[in-house]
């Protein structure tokens, strides 16, 4: 499925918008395990954390996740208390304008809480229209956007060598050092719709690495435009790795997530993938098994209300996990939006604690 398709799928677009998604049916109809696991799990549940077969005892890291005490989307004197004002959002927004050579003449606002949490993203708007973030509650720069109108031309288009030659001059400029993080991804946006070759925007991802492991959520993106060659957005995100222990086999993380989707009574199993990721911890499995009926019923309801959506505080981790991407039968008479949102499902088991610290529906492993 491409990656416009999932957009669609996961922001409730109409069937009518899907229908190309037709064709891609699960077929195969025999239970598949990637690496024949079959193996049962052996751990003991303790007060305080997992013993697995080791002996190990480790302490717990997830949390029943709360539910916002503000409201979903409006900033309120309540949610401002958790961050920085608005006045030293600007000091650091006209420091980093400033440091990177750009007009840093603030002539706007447009501020937004984020859903999940209390935090608070200022957007400041410049003279020149570039729009700059700052998070309220670190302090730390966001991202910058050119918001100016007409500055993409689909006839023009630029090389996948000539952004990624101008992408590292704006990562050095916005104070990044050489090494630091490496470019993992680069896609052109062409007529073509291939995401290789000459585009009019071509968007270039960095990530930090640690061995030979890329935190997905330490990054950086950068993307050109070809007809001037210049700046589209450049946006940052830096949630440390844990890079936790791998104490949970394989086969003990299967069956964890096997036992957790017994209790959502789903259809019959066809396949199963494995395979170790980096994931951000996250309150979608606990969403889906607490409030099964209304976390479906909000993917597959056209303009679904936002306000009457679930939303939960989770700590910011990155970790080490087994995720288990479960493919059910297809039993669902042809309703495509059922298919892809209700025909597979992905646990996100803690390599180390063995605890299911989030999930995600859908492709997940193959994205």
């Amino acid at each position: 499925m491409n990656d416009d398709l999932k957009e669609k799928l996961k922001f409730n677009i109409s069937i009518s918008q899907m229908r190309e998604a037709e064709n891609l049916a699960m077929n195969n109809k025999k239970v598949k395990v990637n690496k024949g696991i079959g193996i049962a799990a052996c751990f003991i549940i303790a007060t305080t954390g997992v013993a697995f077969a080791s002996s190990k005892v480790i302490e717990n890291i997830w949390k029943i996740p709360e539910v916002p005490k503000e409201g979903i989307i409006k900033i309120t004197e309540e949610s401002k208390k958790d961050n920085i004002s608005e006045e030293k959002a600007k000091e650091i927004a006209v420091n980093k304008l400033e440091e990177i050579g750009f007009n840093s003449d603030i002539i706007d606002t447009d501020h937004y809480k984020q859903i999940d949490s209390n935090k608070i993203m200022y957007r400041f708007i410049t003279q020149e229209n570039f729009s700059i973030s700052i998070d309220g509650q670190t302090g730390d720069f966001f991202e910058i956007w050119n918001v100016n109108e007409n500055i993409q031309d689909e006839k023009i288009t630029i090389t996948e060598e000539e952004a990624k030659e101008i992408a590292n001059q704006y990562y050095k400029l916005f104070g990044f050092k050489e090494g630091e993080y490496e470019i993992t991804k680069v896609w052109s946006n062409n007529k073509y719709g291939s995401g290789i070759g000459q585009g009019y925007k071509i968007d270039i991802e960095y990530n930090k690495k640690y061995g030979e492991i890329y935190n997905p959520y330490e990054r950086v993106s950068i993307s050109i435009e070809s007809k001037n060659k210049a700046l589209d957005y450049f946006r940052t995100e830096k949630i440390p790795y844990d890079n936790n222990e791998i104490i949970v086999s394989e086969e003990e993380a299967l069956q964890i997530a096997l036992n957790e989707d017994k209790k959502i009574g789903t259809n019959e199993i066809e396949k199963i993938q494995i395979k170790k990721m980096v994931v951000m911890m996250n309150a979608d499995a606990y969403d889906r098994i607490h409030n099964k009926e209304d976390y479906y019923k909000s993917k597959q309801t056209v303009d679904y209300p936002i306000e009457k959506r679930n939303y939960y505080v989770v700590e910011e981790r990155v970790r080490n996990a087994w995720v288990v991407e479960i493919t059910y039968k297809d039993n669902y008479d042809g309703d495509i939006v059922k298919r892809y949102t209700e025909g597979k499902y992905n646990y996100f088991v803690d390599c180390t604690t063995g605890e299911i610290i989030g999930g995600a529906s859908m492709d997940y492993i193959n994205d």
